[in-house]
């Protein structure tokens, strides 16, 4: 009997504890934000050699985050990082590269596309970092309510450097 009345209890916490609609459903009107697969990735070489002997560095996007806000309009914050890897003797040397920022209506129709340089400086250990911020804003609820948007993030690559992320 001790022990049905100990199992009677623990099972009424335990329920108690999850008073709240597991099947609630909350629907953001933030935006997704993602890298565009083989975009995130940037690669040059010294001189006009492809392979890896001749690779100066490597950058890449990555730590994407998303901080919103729904009102009468929606503004999001959008953060990111973007580095560099060199394993050539590149100590302070200050590299500019293009990214992309597009947004995306209803998974198909592109709204926008704006194309921004990030300044990076190499450290004495061939590495250099950035983060970067940006904002998205869109007038109304209602009309984040009416459409799904996606800020999409890349690289702006040559031909080459894209058939390059491919065949890596």
């Amino acid at each position: 009997m001790k022990t049905r009345l100990l199992v009677i209890c623990a099972l009424a916490s335990f329920l108690a504890a999850c008073a709240s609609n597991p099947l609630e459903v909350t629907i953001s009107r933030c935006p997704a934000v993602a890298i565009v697969g083989d975009t995130g990735t940037l690669t040059r070489f010294e001189g006009e050699g492809r392979n890896t002997d001749d690779v100066l560095f490597t950058a890449s996007i990555s730590d994407v985050s998303v901080s919103c806000d729904e009102d009468d309009d929606v503004t999001s914050a959008i953060g990111f990082y973007v580095s560099a890897q060199s394993e050539r003797q590149v100590s302070n040397e200050v590299i500019t590269l293009p990214y992309f920022v597009v947004v995306l209506k209803d998974n198909s129709e592109v709204v926008t596309k704006r194309i921004f340089d990030v300044t990076l400086r190499f450290d004495e250990n061939g590495y250099a970092v950035s983060r970067e911020v940006l904002s998205q804003y869109i007038p109304t609820i209602e009309q984040a309510r009416r459409y799904n948007y996606e800020l999409l993030i890349g690289f702006q690559l040559s031909v080459d450097d894209v058939a390059f992320n491919m065949e890596r």
